[in-house]
């Protein structure tokens, strides 16, 4: 949303000038640099209610509340570890630094490692679990392993800052997460983690035909395949497929429209902040995160203030009319995610459809066919249906 940057640099000022009564040690310094690819931070107040929040990990380091647990839940922060892997192990070596927001209150938080199990992996969704992934009971257990690195129970605190390791010895997890929950906490530095062979001589056996590779022994890597070598990774042939995120979606009864958003910022600020105008309907499909995908194209968002409401095109030509010819009426936001166009999409995407309405002026889109079949039989007065807009994915 507009002015996200602009609050979340407001709000580090605010905790700054918190901490501005007792001197910064040399460590104190904030330093995403010193931990590339790894960085993470996020600060919770009094109540545990989320404050901030940034880093290096999925979906451009958001973090995401896992609510299943207890009345605040988990704030989990994701990064991908490499393929999932039988023969290899997962090293974690977390770096962190905890500090009061208000040095005159206690500080409670609790920090783990979390990594996913072989079962998440086995369901090919190239992504994390999310909170929609585990709100029945006992999906958590199934789909997330952990453990716990620092625990602080309610204590005045000046800084804790532990630096822990953790070895998953069974299998090299896909994903991992640093877990954080609790109150008056502000929490950063880095979540290392990478992906061993169990047996140092074990290496990558990679095919360069079929881009199939797993970890073995050299005399067990023939042709057609290629040895990588003592210690080599699959992660270092197989680039990761594009990841997938939800595309969220609100309801607006007063005003009689639909909100779309990626963000998951974007749409926890809406339930926040507008949840007495927009209904919150949920994921409604999932789509590409980047175009990693050489077949997939941006879908542009553009939004008008002049008649309150978003348009979403993959056409670039209806992009560029908008800019060249309707820049009083159209502001262009940037790709709001990336999807496939028709006669590009993979076998496992689904159509996106477009509609129409020149009564209530804006666009729809939706996953359904049941919504597609009803829109078009029982409300052609309406809706015109424009045909499929882009191929996304089931959620």
């Amino acid at each position: 949303m507009k002015g996200q940057a602009t609050t979340f640099i407001a709000c580090l000022l605010g905790i700054v000038a918190l901490f501005s009564s007792t001197a910064l040690a040399q460590n104190d310094i904030e330093d995403p640099n010193h931990f590339p690819g790894i960085w993470y931070r996020i600060a919770l107040d009094e109540q545990g209610v989320y404050m901030l929040g940034d880093g290096d990990g999925y979906a451009g380091g958001t973090w995401y509340h896992y609510p299943q647990v207890d009345e605040n839940g988990w704030w989990r922060q994701w990064f991908y570890n490499g393929p999932y892997d039988a023969n290899r192990k997962g090293r974690l070596d977390y770096a962190v630094y905890i500090q009061a927001v208000n040095a005159n209150l206690r500080t409670q938080v609790e920090v783990r490692f979390n990594w996913t199990t072989p079962e998440w992996s086995q369901l090919g969704k190239r992504r994390p679990p999310l909170p929609c992934d585990v709100m029945a009971e006992g999906a958590e257990s199934r789909y997330m392993q952990s453990k716990t690195l620092q625990s602080i129970e309610n204590w005045f605190i000046g800084t804790v800052e532990p630096i822990k390791q953790y070895t998953i010895p069974n299998y090299n997890p896909e994903w991992i997460s640093v877990d954080i929950r609790g109150h008056n906490a502000y929490v950063y530095r880095g979540a290392g983690h990478s992906s061993l062979p169990k047996d140092p001589a074990m290496g990558a056996c990679f095919n360069a035909q079929t881009s199939h590779c797993y970890t073995g022994y050299e005399h067990e890597c023939t042709a057609p395949y290629t040895w990588g070598g003592r210690g080599s990774d699959c992660a270092d042939y197989l680039a990761p497929e594009p990841f997938l995120a939800p595309v969220y979606r609100f309801w607006s009864g007063t005003r009689g429209k639909h909100l779309f958003t990626f963000s998951e910022r974007e749409k926890d600020q809406i339930i926040a902040e507008a949840g007495d105008v927009f209904e919150f309907e949920g994921a409604v499909y999932f789509a590409l995160m980047d175009d990693r995908d050489p077949a997939c194209r941006p879908v542009h968002r553009f939004w008008s203030d002049k008649l309150g409401v978003y348009f979403y095109t993959i056409v670039e030509s209806e992009r560029e009319k908008l800019e060249t010819m309707y820049s009083h009426v159209w502001t262009y936001e940037g790709p709001a995610f990336y999807a496939h166009p028709e006669g590009s999409q993979p076998d496992e995407a689904v159509p996106v459809y477009r509609f129409w309405s020149d009564a209530l002026g804006y666009h729809f889109y939706t996953i359904s066919e049941g919504e597609r079949d009803r829109l078009i039989v029982e409300f052609p007065h309406v809706w015109a249906y424009e045909g499929i807009a882009w191929y996304a994915y089931a959620p």
